[in-house]
């Protein structure tokens, strides 16, 4: 989906690398005011047609770095998903044609957005394993939209660890910037 230049220099792209417990993560985007209002348009206003806004311009470098990996999504709530009538993180990065495993399930609404540091760690009582695909030896690529305090992803990497993969790497669309989050 083509975007207009003023979009796409909006979206200022960053590729950020980081470290999420050990594993290798890239952010394609800062969560800067343009990117939170554009995956607010997607995710809370069901805007469908800004699935592949995100990754788009960047899709086979993205596909080409991760081709022999297997896609892992974090998972929304079921019901959100039902609502809104698609998986917004499953739709972003179903674009690059990489083997997608939806093994991660989210057994509760959970809203992190509304939540203190300390709630958003206990994310991990709210994630858990579906099926025990064998991963021994495969590389394994999790996704999601934004990365926040990273207690989800933390808590997905842990999941996806008893299933053995020889390597686990991360990738997001935005990162926030460090801040204090309420107690």
């Amino acid at each position: 989906m083509p975007i207009c230049q003023a979009c796409q220099t909006e979206m200022e792209p960053k590729f950020i690398s980081f470290f999420v417990d050990g594993h290798k993560a890239i952010s394609i985007y800062d969560y800067n005011p343009f990117i939170r209002k554009l995956i607010y348009q997607y995710k809370g206003c069901y805007d469908y047609e800004l699935h592949k806004v995100f990754l788009d311009r960047y899709a086979k470098e993205i596909k080409l770095r991760y081709s022999d990996y297997v896609v892992i999504p974090i998972p929304s709530y079921k019901n959100e998903d039902e609502e809104r009538g698609f998986n917004h993180v499953v739709e972003t990065f179903k674009s690059l044609g990489i083997n997608m495993l939806n093994i991660i399930e989210k057994t509760e609404k959970h809203k992190q957005a509304v939540s203190t540091v300390n709630q958003r760690k206990e994310v991990y009582k709210y994630l858990e394993l579906n099926c025990y695909p064998d991963l021994n030896k495969k590389k394994v690529l999790i996704v999601d939209d934004v990365y926040t305090t990273g207690s989800t992803m933390k808590a997905a990497i842990h999941l996806v660890e008893k299933l053995n993969p020889k390597k686990i790497d991360v990738l997001v669309v935005a990162k926030t910037k460090a801040k204090q989050l309420p107690k």
